[in-house]
């Protein structure tokens, strides 16, 4: 009975282990890169457009004269009579003023024209307006055209897998959220013995997937957190491994190694 339960001890151990120790599941990216393409640019046209002219004659009537009316001015007479008191004191032949203009013998009645009952008016015939009119559109000529040959450059070929490989290619890095804690625990023991540092010493950057072999440069980017990785020829064929990448604390010095998948 002792050795059944101890059997299925070490099933269940061994059982939990194989889980802990899984290899998680990975995929190669493709590395292809896109090839350049060219398009062609279509030759400028103009257009003229004629303005729509629209000529519209209008006739109107003039204000003729206005209207008459018939105003009567006041003619009223009025008497004053002023006496002198000085006049007592003068001899009987004394004249003041002789006017022959105002003597009994010199004036005479005048006869008053009567005023007519109504206005005249006057009577003219309202021409009508004249207008003058020109038929057909003004010629409007065509605007000049000017042929344009555009003249395209020389393209230029360079030798495409030697120039891509001196280029720094990113890489981002993985999320180390979705690692097991087994797997971690592997890689920082991993790291610690390529390194010979105390764990508690180091800081960690990062873990990047990069080609095993033809790797030349690597430099870290602390803005954006991902890793410029300098290709040589040998990358082309080369499988990607985990890189994992640390600061120590005391120097600030950057340790890296790349550590074996489980």
């Amino acid at each position: 009975m002792a050795k059944g339960m101890l059997r299925e001890a070490m099933s269940d151990m061994a059982e939990t282990i194989r889980r802990v120790f899984h290899a998680p599941d990975t995929r190669a990216p493709s590395m292809r890169i896109s090839e350049p393409f060219s398009t062609s640019v279509g030759v400028l046209g103009t257009a003229g457009l004629a303005p729509a002219y629209r000529f519209e004659p209008h006739t109107g009537q003039a204000p003729s004269f206005g209207e008459a009316r018939e105003e009567v001015e006041p003619m009223t007479w009025t008497a004053v009579v002023k006496g002198e008191p000085g006049w007592a004191s003068w001899s009987p032949d004394t004249e003041v003023c002789r006017l022959p203009l105002f003597q009994a013998e010199q004036c005479r009645q005048l006869p008053v024209p009567a005023l007519p009952s109504r206005a005249a008016t006057r009577r003219a015939a309202v021409e009508g307006f004249a207008f003058r009119s020109r038929s057909g559109w003004q010629t409007i000529p065509a605007p000049p055209v000017a042929a344009i040959r555009p003249k395209w450059a020389a393209p230029e070929v360079h030798a495409g897998l030697a120039r891509i490989l001196t280029l720094p290619l990113a890489v981002r890095p993985e999320d180390l959220g979705r690692l097991s804690k087994a797997v971690w625990m592997r890689y920082t023991l991993q790291l610690v013995r390529a390194t010979g540092q105390n764990i508690r010493n180091l800081e960690i950057l990062g873990l990047y997937q990069i080609p095993a072999k033809g790797t030349r440069q690597v430099r870290h980017e602390p803005a954006t957190g991902r890793l410029l990785v300098t290709l040589g020829p040998e990358a082309g064929s080369s499988r990607r491994s985990p890189f994992i990448l640390a600061r120590q604390k005391d120097d600030n010095a950057v340790v890296c190694c790349f550590v074996e998948e489980t």
